[in-house]
């Protein structure tokens, strides 16, 4: 029994030598495509700047911006960006640019092109090196190698080698704009906002941006606009009525709606049933649920038509803690996204 417990762990050993082995080789083959490729494309592209940082990624090109610097990523730190990236063989895999999805034949009608907002202290290990020092209004390409696409932060480059190959992404290109970089994302998307009510309502507002930000409704972030006076002044309680409505992201592209034409101009399905819906209104007015299968909605939303009477017209217009978050909704609402809904109360259509 002793000389078989020997043996054994002699080959405990020896499997753990191997799986130590396995992970390492697979480490170092990751490693050598990677270098190969920078090889290579330093012989193709000798126009490339080809400076290494201190983790090893690659700094392609590097277009200095004219605004404020990237410095250390705080926890309130946010980075509206515009990006392209694309593998080693150079195909596009994922882009915020309407131009580039359109060249590689990926282009969708519904779906939001634009810059997004980052939270600083959720992007890739590599990305950071990266993003730091940067200026509002730069760009920098540059080669990202796999070990280093992971949320987890080592001191070397080394250790980020050294870790678990199963847990590294795939060696990229990237191309990355910074538009702007801001602390806290409510008050950018209350300034947002405001910039938007400002320019939009400017009658209203007479232009400025703070007075537009100061006339919020009752809660922080929401902005209320009646469109159309209605036709009574009884609070809806406890009741059913039915609305038409148009869903907007601030830069004005349309993402839902009960409208039929609305929704064929802006390349939405054509074969959805469009009509006004059913929102149910709870005893006190203030909590409202839609369609017959009574299902939730936005808190932006609710809050639009908890501010409406009898077959008004009105405007509810919200940041993103009020709409959906840093989660956004697939591909027509990105994270972060501040939205606009324009609702009227209308007759009962059956």
């Amino acid at each position: 029994m002793k000389r078989f417990l020997i043996i054994s762990a002699a080959a405990a050993c020896l499997l753990a030598a191997c799986a130590k082995t396995r992970t390492t080789s697979s480490s170092d083959a990751t490693k050598r495509h990677f270098d190969a490729w920078v090889h290579v494309q330093k012989q193709k592209h000798p126009e490339y700047l080809w400076e290494q940082t201190e983790l090893g990624s690659w700094l392609l090109e590097d277009e200095t911006g004219t605004g404020d610097m990237v410095g250390e990523f705080e926890d309130s730190l946010y980075l509206l960006v515009n990006y392209t990236y694309y593998d080693l063989e150079g195909n596009v895999t994922n882009t915020t640019s309407k131009l580039v999805s359109q060249q590689v034949g990926e282009y969708d009608e519904t779906a939001y092109y634009g810059p997004g907002v980052w939270y600083a202290k959720g992007v890739y290990a590599g990305f950071e090196e990266i993003l730091k020092g940067m200026r509002d209004g730069g760009r920098r390409k540059f080669a990202v190698p796999a070990w280093l696409e992971t949320f987890n932060r080592f001191d070397s480059a080394e250790q980020y080698l050294a870790q678990s190959s199963d847990s590294y992404g795939s060696s990229a290109v990237c191309d990355i704009e910074l538009v702007e970089h801001f602390p806290y994302i409510v008050r950018w998307g209350v300034d947002s906002v405001g910039r938007y009510l400002a320019r939009n309502y400017s009658q209203r507002y007479g232009g400025s941006a703070d007075r537009a930000k100061a006339d919020s409704a009752g809660t922080y972030g929401f902005y209320y606009i009646q469109e159309k006076a209605p036709a009574d002044t009884v609070t809806l309680k406890d009741t059913t009525v039915y609305i038409n409505y148009i869903g907007r992201l601030l830069n004005g592209r349309v993402f839902d709606t009960t409208i039929r034409d609305t929704a064929i101009f802006y390349g939405l399905s054509r074969t959805a049933t469009y009509a006004p819906v059913s929102i149910t209104y709870d005893s006190e007015g203030k909590e409202v649920t839609m369609g017959g299968d009574n299902n939730s909605v936005v808190s932006g939303f609710s809050l639009t038509l908890s501010r409406m009477k009898a077959y008004e017209k009105g405007t509810g217009i919200f940041i993103s803690g009020l709409g959906y978050g840093y989660r956004g909704s697939g591909t027509k609402i990105p994270p972060y996204a501040p939205l606009r809904f324009d609702v009227e109360i209308v007759d009962n259509p059956n």
